[in-house]
């Protein structure tokens, strides 16, 4: 028998017991028997390829988040909805997504992960595709369905991060993460684009919800294909490393498991200990807040100026200009990357001369985002084009200060993090 602590920083096991598993924030699982030299900074190809379906799922949850505002103005309209009717579709999918994130999280550091991504994707889909035919008479359903749909992109939100932070070690994880990341608002810009198009093209906004499900399925069937069953901690020695920094390492004698199993609440009280992950999440709820109405009501916001303006006449037929949504779709799109770029660039740049760079760079980001805001809401009335270029800055600061947030939390890989970060988010 071999020494394990030889292979500390090398040394993987040849032999993963076969339902092996994480269970809860301070658990700790180590077993001792052989092991093998493996180079562990050059992740293989296959974990690569598990990276790209992650964030190709990734592209298409955002996609069918921010399907509906690109055509607000017509689901308003077919159903009859009031703006504050209106406003209750993203009310519902946000409490749906926000009560199960954390269930989530919690079955994802239990059961099989692919399974439960695997399960999501298929349920978001169907239920996304199903309510493009329903009839207007019936939009209490179509209220519910958004529920549904918020229920299923939970399960990716708070499981996909965690398969990716399993499979690199700290120093690539974050480059890894970041590039998932980026894809919040490539999806978010492209779910107008897509969901304005169709509606354009087809004459008919139903069409803009029967695309996505299509993308789902082939996402569904390149996870049954790339994506590994199990993923297995980078760590030394299979060592886990608890939510408060702890690391615990187990002295059994060879050929025996050692298991804690801890429950969710224990989890989540971990996790209020940790007072960064507490101030940066109550951080991102606020720039949540305002995201989300910056991003269900702004094409409608922007139409309803050109009126004002008169730019553009008041429309009473059931399918509407959609210029706005592809507009600031591209926006979105363009400058969401912009912004996470130039937000990990001024970071790492900051960062070899002040160790605070991430907080500081997001503090300032914030408070340029919020002058950006009110200067495109206050000039809206008068001049389009400088509301345009507001925004743009003011999702480049946004986006600036998202990503540097999500990273600092993300460094705490248990599944449970992630999902409290989905359910604030």
């Amino acid at each position: 028998m071999q020494n394990p602590s030889a292979h500390e920083n090398i040394g993987l096991q040849s032999q993963p017991p076969p339902k092996e598993q994480n269970y809860g924030a301070t658990a700790a699982h180590v077993r001792q028997g052989p092991f093998v030299s493996v180079s562990r900074n050059s992740p293989a190809k296959r974990d690569y390829l598990t990276v790209a379906v992650l964030c190709y799922g990734n592209l298409i949850n955002f996609m069918d988040w921010f399907i509906v505002p690109g055509i607000l103005l017509d689901i308003q309209r077919y159903f009859k909805l009031s703006d504050g009717d209106t406003g209750l579709l993203q009310t519902v999918f946000i409490l749906c997504y926000m009560l199960a994130a954390p269930i989530f999280g919690y079955l994802g550091d239990r059961y099989n992960r692919k399974v439960i991504l695997g399960a999501g994707i298929f349920f978001w889909s169907g239920v996304t595709l199903g309510s493009s035919f329903i009839s207007e008479l019936y939009y209490w359903i179509f209220f519910l369905s958004r529920g549904l749909v918020g229920i299923g992109t939970a399960s990716y939100s708070t499981i996909a991060p965690t398969i990716i932070a399993d499979l690199f070690e700290e120093g690539k994880r974050t480059t890894v993460l970041s590039i998932f990341y980026i894809f919040i608002p490539v999806g978010s810009g492209l779910g107008y684009v897509l969901a304005a198009g169709m509606a354009d093209v087809t004459g008919d906004w139903h069409w803009a919800f029967r695309i996505t499900p299509c993308m789902g399925g082939l996402a569904l069937v390149l996870l049954i294909l790339l994506v590994p069953q199990r993923t297995q901690r980078r760590t030394a020695a299979h060592r886990a490393l608890s939510i408060s920094g702890t690391l615990r390492v187990a002295a059994e004698k060879p050929g025996v498991q050692r298991t804690a199993k801890t429950t969710w609440c224990q989890d989540v009280a971990s996790l209020a200990k940790n007072l960064s992950f507490v101030w940066s999440s109550l951080g991102l709820t606020a720039m949540a807040f305002v995201t989300g109405a910056l991003g269900t009501w702004v094409p409608l916001f922007l139409y309803r100026a050109q009126v004002v303006q008169g730019i553009v006449s008041p429309c009473f037929q059931e399918s509407c200009n959609s210029s706005n949504s592809l507009i600031f779709g591209g926006i979105t799109t363009g400058t969401g990357i912009l912004g996470v770029i130039a937000g990990a660039e001024a970071a790492r740049r900051l960062r070899k001369i002040n160790n605070k760079a991430d907080p500081l760079i997001c503090a300032t980001s914030m408070f340029i985002s919020a002058l950006c805001l009110y200067i495109a809401l206050m000039v809206a009335q008068t001049n389009i084009l400088s509301t345009f270029v507001s925004a743009d800055l003011s999702i480049i600061s946004k986006m600036s200060s998202g990503i540097l947030g999500r990273k600092g939390r993300g460094r705490r890989r248990r599944g449970v993090a992630f999902a409290e970060f989905s359910a604030i988010f």
